[in-house]
C-alpha cells in the first residue's frame, strides 16, 4: 500500500520554502505557533539523499492547510517548485535540449521523487496525458494537488513561458464546493470523481527547448564531466561524441549500442567498427564508464543509491550494487563506508 511508500526529502524544503514565502499572522495562537514551529522543525531534518515517509507528508500538508485555513493548499505550494526540490530528477530535467526529453526522463526517474503510483505517458491525437493510475491505492487531496501543480509549474519554468498551460486536469477526488481556484492556479479545463489522476498537455508542447538553467545544480554536472575525464583522458572529438550519448543512454535506462548508434546518427556496425578501430569494445567502455561514475558518486555522497543506479541505467538497486562488488569486491555502501573512515 502507499502509506508503505516514501516522497523525496528534497520536498521537505518545497513545503519550508512555501512557509519562508507565507509567514502566519503574528497574532496566531501560541499553539498554532508552537505547532508551525514543530512542523519546521521536523521538516529541517530531511536531507536531499534522505526518503520522507508519505504519512509524513500527508501530515505536513494537512497541518499547513488547517493553519492557512486554505482548502486547495496544494495548488499553492506546487508552484513553487524549484529544480533543486527535485534532487537528481531536477538535474537531469536541466540537462535535456528539448521539453519531451526532459517529460521521459520525469517518467523514468518520477519514483525517485514520489514512490508507489507511476505515471504512463499516453499520446492520442494532438494531446500528450500523463496518467497515474492507483495499484497501491490513492493519496490525499492536498498531495495529488501538489503533484499535478508542480508539474504544472515545473513545466512553464524549463521552457521560460509562464503563459503556457496544460490542456485539461483530472482528479480523482469529489468536485469541491468552489471550483473557481483550479482554474485560477492551474489555467485549464479541470475535471473531478476520475478514474486516475492525470494530466494532459499538447503535444506541440513536446518541441519546446528547455531554457531554464540553475548554477546550484551545476555541480552534478561537474561531477560527472570530472568523472568521464579519468575514463577518457585524451580522447579525440570521436571518443568525446561518443562518451557524450553513451552517459545520455544510461541516463535513459537503455546503455546499449544500438540505441548510442542512434544518438550518433549512424549505424550500430559502423560505431562498432568505429571503435574496433581505436581498439575499443563497447562492453568494456560501458563497464569502465558506470564504475569510474559510481565511484565518483559514492564518493561526493549525494546521491542515494536508487539515484545512482537509475543515473548509471540500471532499472533496479539490486543489479547496480551486483555490478559494484563484481568490480570492487565489496558493496558500493561498504566502500561508501570505507572512504568516510579513511577521510
Amino acid at each position: 500500500m502507499l502509506i508503505n511508500f516514501n516522497v523525496a526529502g528534497d520536498l521537505a524544503n518545497l513545503l519550508l520554502s512555501y512557509l519562508d514565502a507565507n509567514p502566519l499572522n503574528e497574532n496566531m495562537l501560541s499553539e498554532d505557533a508552537a505547532e508551525i514551529e514543530a512542523l519546521r522543525h521536523q521538516l529541517s531534518h530531511y536531507s536531499a539523499n534522505s526518503r520522507m515517509p508519505f504519512t509524513d507528508w500527508w501530515h505536513a500538508l494537512s497541518v499547513i492547510a488547517r493553519l492557512y485555513k486554505r482548502p486547495y493548499i496544494g495548488l499553492e505550494v506546487g508552484a513553487y517548485i524549484q529544480p533543486s526540490h527535485c534532487g537528481v530528477l531536477g538535474y537531469l530535467s536541466l540537462s535535456c535540449e528539448y521539453l519531451a526529453e526532459a517529460l521521459q526522463r520525469f517518467e523514468r526517474f518520477q519514483r525517485l521523487l514520489y514512490e508507489g503510483n507511476e505515471a504512463f505517458t499516453q499520446v492520442e491525437g494532438d494531446f500528450v496525458t500523463f496518467s497515474w493510475p492507483f495499484d497501491y491505492g490513492y493519496s490525499t487531496r492536498e498531495s495529488d494537488e501538489v503533484l499535478i501543480s508542480s508539474l504544472a509549474s515545473y513545466v512553464r519554468m524549463l521552457v521560460g513561458d509562464e503563459s503556457l498551460r496544460p490542456t485539461k486536469i483530472g482528479f480523482v477526488h469529489a468536485k469541491p464546493e468552489n471550483v473557481a481556484p483550479y482554474f485560477q492556479i492551474l489555467g485549464c479545463d479541470v475535471e473531478f470523481d476520475c478514474k486516475n489522476t492525470y494530466v494532459s498537455f499538447p503535444v506541440s508542447m513536446l518541441t519546446l527547448k528547455v531554457e531554464k538553467a540553475d548554477p546550484a545544480l551545476r555541480a552534478l554536472l561537474d561531477q560527472q564531466a570530472h568523472a568521464l575525464l579519468d575514463v577518457l583522458p585524451n580522447g579525440d572529438h570521436f571518443e568525446q561524441e561518443f562518451y557524450k550519448y553513451l552517459l545520455r543512454a544510461m541516463q535513459d535506462g537503455k546503455p546499449t549500442i544500438d540505441e548510442v548508434a542512434g544518438y550518433m546518427k549512424m549505424s550500430s556496425r559502423t560505431l562498432h567498427r568505429r571503435l574496433e578501430e581505436r581498439q575499443l569494445v563497447f562492453k568494456e567502455l560501458l563497464q569502465k564508464t558506470r564504475q569510474q561514475l559510481a565511484q565518483q558518486y559514492l564518493k561526493e555522497g549525494r546521491l542515494t543509491l536508487s539515484e545512482i543506479a537509475l543515473l548509471l541505467g540500471y532499472s533496479e538497486q539490486s543489479a547496480f550494487t551486483r555490478a559494484f562488488k563484481q568490480w570492487l569486491g565489496e558493496t558500493p555502501l561498504r566502500f561508501q563506508k570505507r572512504l568516510m573512515k579513511e577521510s
